[in-house]
């Protein structure tokens, strides 16, 4: 199984990022889509879970897959935390969402927060896609999300200089500043390089610079919906935002609702 970018120090500061914790808008969204369309559900890239559990507290049994064996040692921590009856709801399962066979059809399956984003060929994410479609049961839903790009930020050299996110303090007193910066842009590849640099001051007045560095794959609008046409589905609703409203020029998101044809 390859390595997970995420088997490294993010996953001890990933909960406690008011990024990641600041997102509740995308929680409400598929507690709503997993009442409409039902389960069992499959999420791809479920991290920490943290929209695994709420939809489990909710009373729907979903599995959770992701590649990442550290972050699903918090996610099973979260899932010991739940009342009796939502914990026997969850699955947790560490694998390659390009290459899984689980074995099971699922209602619902949701690639929520840029999970789909870490796919870099087209090969991966087709092998991603058919995964789905095989996973998919008769009827049943795939909601895949990602950001809809920034033009600037492919290309304008602004976007290299460190720009501050966000600061906070963690439960047991550490000082996190969190900035971010683009490193390199690969516009014939349609991704760009991508630091998340973390500096820490610890209770004991310890300074630590931490850099989180990975590759992001950027999508646009037909391209996903020509792949997702590639490979067996079609498109039933388009938003550009978890409010449910149409993609404009200036959406934030861009949320897929596909059906196999």
């Amino acid at each position: 199984m390859s390595d997970s970018l995420y088997d490294s120090f993010i996953a001890d500061y990933y909960d406690e990022s008011p990024i990641v914790k600041g997102r509740v808008q995308d929680v409400a969204f598929y507690r709503n889509a997993a009442r409409d369309f039902g389960d069992p559900i499959l999420e791809l890239g479920c991290g920490t879970g943290r929209i695994t559990m709420a939809l489990a507290e909710a009373g729907k049994r979903i599995t959770g897959l992701d590649l990442s064996g550290r972050m699903l040692e918090r996610a099973v921590k979260k899932r010991a935390a739940l009342r009796v009856e939502a914990r026997e709801r969850v699955h947790l399962v560490q694998g390659d969402m390009a290459r899984f066979d689980l074995g099971e059809k699922f209602r619902l399956v949701i690639i929520p927060f840029r999970p789909f984003q870490h796919l870099l060929e087209v090969r991966q994410q087709m092998d991603c896609l058919e995964c789905v479609r095989k996973h998919l049961a008769s009827g049943g839903r795939l909601i895949l999300d990602v950001f809809q790009t920034d033009a600037e930020r492919m290309h304008d050299p602004v976007h290299m200089r460190e720009v501050p996110l966000t600061e906070y303090e963690t439960a047991d007193g550490r000082h996190v500043r969190i900035s971010e910066r683009v490193a390199a842009f690969h516009r014939a590849e349609q991704r760009n390089d991508v630091e998340m640099i973390f500096s820490i001051t610890h209770r004991d007045g310890r300074q630590e610079r931490l850099v989180f560095a990975w590759p992001l794959r950027y999508f646009f609008r037909y391209e996903v919906e020509h792949l997702l046409a590639r490979c067996g589905f079609k498109v039933a609703a388009r938003y550009g935002d978890f409010d449910r409203s149409p993609i404009r020029d200036d959406s934030p998101e861009m949320i897929f609702v596909a059906e196999t044809r």
